[in-house]
């Protein structure tokens, strides 16, 4: 008898918390809260702190038609391709901050890479490795270019230079409609015009103020 006192008194304080609103609290978890974390790669990124590896010997305002640098542009895209195993579809080069340098772009199948490297020293500056966006352009890359039969920049640069007189800014070297192409950018004080020149014939393409 004394059981079963005890479980309707159970039973009546139960019912009683229930009508009080102390009932204990339940949190429900989410499916999202309890997935597991993503195991997409994350977007890596190393820059050298500006130093002894990142200063140049060759001045900002030297005449680029008629230096030539220890660090060929060919040059910085065997040193990223030692890095990462990818096609190349583009090279640059611009002053940065205390030398000029060559940023090289590789592509593989679904990573894009890019490092800038002194064009003095061969010094690496920065990497930057992160995934490929969707839209159809992942997967193998078909903007690649081959290395042999272009002209030198320093060609370019001078061609660019007789047909839009100004100061010399910076050329990518990149296939556009299946056409090697250095894309020079001249500054012209109030404005930038970029003229493109053929990379393997050295004609000029096109002007664009």
């Amino acid at each position: 008898m004394r059981h079963v006192v005890s479980a309707t008194v159970a039973t009546a304080l139960g019912a009683a918390l229930l009508l009080s609103g102390c009932a204990p609290e339940v949190t429900a978890i989410s499916p999202e809260a309890s997935a597991p974390p993503s195991t997409t790669a994350p977007e890596t990124e190393t820059e050298q702190v500006p130093g002894d590896a990142a200063q140049g010997a060759t001045a900002h305002d030297a005449d680029l038609t008629s230096t030539t640098f220890a660090t060929s542009w060919r040059d910085a895209l065997a040193t990223g391709s030692k890095s990462f195993e990818g096609e190349p579809v583009s090279v640059s080069f611009e002053w940065e901050r205390t030398a000029w340098a060559y940023t090289v772009k590789l592509l593989s199948a679904d990573e894009v890479y890019l490092a800038t490297i002194n064009a003095d020293t061969g010094a690496v500056i920065g990497e930057w490795t992160k995934q490929r966006g969707g839209g159809g352009r992942a997967g193998v890359p078909t903007d690649v270019f081959p290395a042999d039969g272009v002209i030198e920049p320093s060609a370019a640069i001078k061609a660019a230079l007789d047909a839009a007189p100004g100061t010399f800014e910076e050329w990518e070297l990149e296939t556009d409609n299946g056409v090697l192409v250095y894309e020079v950018q001249i500054d012209q004080g109030n404005d930038d015009v970029d003229v493109r020149i053929d990379a393997r014939s050295g004609a000029v393409l096109e002007i664009d103020h």
